[in-house]
């Protein structure tokens, strides 16, 4: 499972001051400020909450404490930003989770965090034309998704093969041919196979 992220958000300021009675204990635990769960693909990303950086993976944010809404806004370099309008109301306790969609991946399926087919598809992508860390991502979270996409152990082979790391290809692609034995490209993949673990074997 890939690391969660967690954006606390902090919507009225805590009057709690350290120790005291019982009953300012259970004050301060409904005062607690809530917290918003953001996960966002690739992890690299760069996320902003009403136009203040939270870097990557987002940060500790201080939002006004008006009623107007909140603006989540992600992006990352060569990917189509993503920006998502929040009720005042509606943080707490939320789940916020994006899978960017690379510049360039032509499929007409819109990429959603928890649709394992479309990530997979997405990082076989991106496994070929853009960042392989990228592609390694968006894989295992489509395999944590759905472990029986087999495209998606496919295509986290591939991304591990580009950075160089044999050994996790080769894992990667015996589950695809595991999960897909019939796969028109199977003879193509235990070639792959072959040669990588041949790397492995060099001194």
């Amino acid at each position: 499972m890939p690391p969660l992220r967690v954006l606390s958000v902090l919507l009225a300021a805590l009057a709690v001051t350290a120790g005291g009675c019982s009953g300012a204990r259970r004050r301060g635990a409904a005062l607690r400020p809530p917290e918003v769960l953001v996960e966002v693909l690739p992890r690299s990303a760069r996320v902003e909450l009403d136009g203040r950086p939270l870097g990557p993976g987002g940060g500790a944010v201080v939002p006004d404490a008006a009623p107007e809404p909140h603006v989540l806004r992600i992006e990352a370099d060569g990917y189509e930003p993503e920006e998502r309008v929040l009720a005042a109301d509606s943080l707490e306790g939320a789940r916020i989770a994006a899978a960017l969609r690379p510049r360039g991946f032509g499929a007409v399926r819109a990429l959603d965090y928890d649709d394992a087919p479309a990530l997979a598809a997405a990082a076989a992508w991106l496994a070929e034309e853009g960042d392989p860390r990228d592609a390694a991502e968006y894989a295992e979270r489509a395999i944590s998704v759905d472990p029986g996409v087999a495209v998606a152990h496919r295509a986290l082979g591939d991304a591990r093969a580009r950075a160089g790391d044999a050994a996790a290809a080769v894992a990667a692609w015996a589950e695809y041919l595991r999960r897909a034995p019939d796969a028109p490209d199977g003879p193509a993949v235990e070639r792959r196979m072959e040669a990588a673990r041949a790397d492995v074997r060099v001194p």
